[in-house]
């Protein structure tokens, strides 16, 4: 380059959204297949893309909206492993919604229970409401339908009616229950961001409404539905997923570098890597 002459800056080469889901994919596949066979493995996962287009009726929409309210903030494992308990307290939005001061004492007296007064409290409030939302719409999918996702717009204004209507749907934890509804969002939860932050998506991990665009657009480069999106990238990162048959995920706080398929697009510090095998 000559002296006077301005200096060009070259764009910057697009992030290979494909390539890098596609090599994660595989990785989970292969950990989940230590402990599992490869077809079961496979058919599992499987029913995770028809997450958007699977019939909901009244019961599970409740449910779901329990268990992200008992999962926000809680390690997976704790939860999962109370979920009969939780689901003997709370069976559905009609019996939950008539509970009272002493259905509330009784259920955080007992030893089985994840007694956290505030979650169990949100439960019983979020159950009067979906009654309420049953009885004016007709079901819930109903009140659903009056509010359209299908632009991003939308789903932020949805995400805002829900996190508005109902107790304990946080920043994120309101995100967790979208997704499990079958919505076009990924809920943006420490794995996610960190994730996203190491693979240079995210300026810091604390970008929540980045790393959900960054979601979709894994989506719409795959063709692949934000549901399975989201459970492969979670086990990819997660510490552990027992019900997937996951011992130790790669992605972690300390992450196990060595073994990793995507590390070429990492921006992990080689000095803080440590390549744990």
């Amino acid at each position: 380059m000559l002296p006077n002459e301005p200096t060009r800056y070259m764009p910057l080469k697009p992030f290979p959204y494909a390539d890098v889901f596609a090599a994660v994919e595989q990785q989970v596949i292969a950990l989940r297949a230590e402990h599992l066979p490869r077809e079961q493995v496979t058919n599992q996962l499987d029913k995770f893309k028809r997450f958007a287009t699977r019939e909901i009726d009244d019961a599970e929409y409740f449910r779901s909206l329990v268990f992200v309210a008992f999962y926000s903030g809680f390690k997976a494992a704790t939860v999962t492993s109370k979920r009969k308990v939780i689901e003997r307290h709370f069976p559905t939005w009609q019996v939950v919604a008539g509970y009272g001061e002493a259905d509330i004492q009784r259920i955080l007296n007992d030893p089985e229970m994840i007694a956290h007064e505030r979650k169990v409290r949100a439960c019983v409030a979020n159950a009067q409401t979906f009654r309420d939302l049953v009885e004016r719409y007709g079901s819930f999918k109903a009140f659903l339908d009056k509010h359209p996702s299908d632009s991003f717009e939308d789903l932020m204004l949805l995400k805002e009616l829900l996190q508005t209507t109902f107790a304990y749907l946080g920043g994120v934890t309101v995100y967790h229950f979208m997704t499990d509804i079958g919505l076009n969002v990924l809920k943006p939860d420490l794995v996610i961001c960190r994730m996203f932050h190491r693979l240079g998506l995210l300026d810091n991990e604390n970008q929540l409404l980045k790393s959900i665009m960054e979601g979709r657009r894994f989506a719409a480069a795959t063709g692949l539905p934000i549901r399975y999106i989201d459970i492969v990238l979670v086990s990819f990162g997660q510490v552990a997923s027992p019900d997937l048959g996951i011992a130790r995920g790669v992605c972690l706080k300390s992450p196990s570098c060595g073994v990793c398929k995507v590390r070429q697009h990492c921006t992990f510090p080689a000095s803080a890597k440590g390549f744990t095998a």
